[in-house]
């Protein structure tokens, strides 16, 4: 089993030359594990980067010819562990605003060249790793993402021992918050410290 937990692309600072070739590149990536995984099941977890909705339509085409693939739009629950993207994480996040904040993302275009170049710029420095490490300090982040869960899915706490989300690009493991373990992987942008991690089903 493979959980994709969302942003597994990225639209709008994809290199390709726009985003009909992005989406055809996603696609084809996607096809290719469906393929690897015949037998077998792979959840996509949508986040704020690949919630495009051209994709999602993509994304249902792909799902509904498939036995592999299931997209879900904000969480699944696998045994007793709760995946979601984890953009809940931002502060003052409430399932309206989460709402909001996916709809304006849903809409979101491809950078062009210059604002590529400036992203790289900005990426290389090593600012995005420093802004991220401030905003999304483990604790906090643990706490706003609980605050969501309660709000949102009250009693999720239930039967669950361990919740896995991404986002915030900084990766951490078994951070404890009552009996639920909380697990972060990563991003796999560069030096921002990419962990997948095996769970328990």
């Amino acid at each position: 089993m493979l959980v994709l937990n969302g942003d597994t692309f990225d639209f709008r600072w994809s290199t390709l030359p726009c985003e009909a070739a992005s989406i055809a590149g996603a696609r084809s990536w996607l096809e290719r594990w469906i393929r690897r995984f015949e037998g077998r099941e792979i959840h996509y977890v949508v986040g704020n980067h690949d919630c495009l909705g051209t994709f999602r339509e993509e994304l249902k085409v792909l799902a509904a010819g498939s036995n592999v693939l299931t997209v879900h739009d904000s969480h699944v629950r696998l045994g007793s562990s709760l995946f979601l993207h984890g953009d809940c994480s931002n502060r003052g996040m409430n399932p309206a605003r989460l709402a909001a904040y996916r709809k304006v993302w849903s809409k979101d275009r491809q950078r062009g060249i210059w604002g590529r170049r400036f992203y790289r710029v900005v990426d290389a420095t090593g600012a995005g790793i420093l802004f991220h490490r401030c905003y999304f300090q483990q604790a906090a982040t643990v706490g706003r993402v609980t605050r969501y869960l309660d709000e949102a899915l009250p009693g999720w706490r239930n039967g669950t021992s361990d919740c896995y989300f991404g986002h915030t690009h900084v990766p951490f493991r078994d951070h404890r918050d009552g009996e639920v373990r909380f697990h972060n992987t990563g991003s796999a942008t560069r030096k921002m410290g990419f962990q997948p991690l095996r769970f328990d089903c």
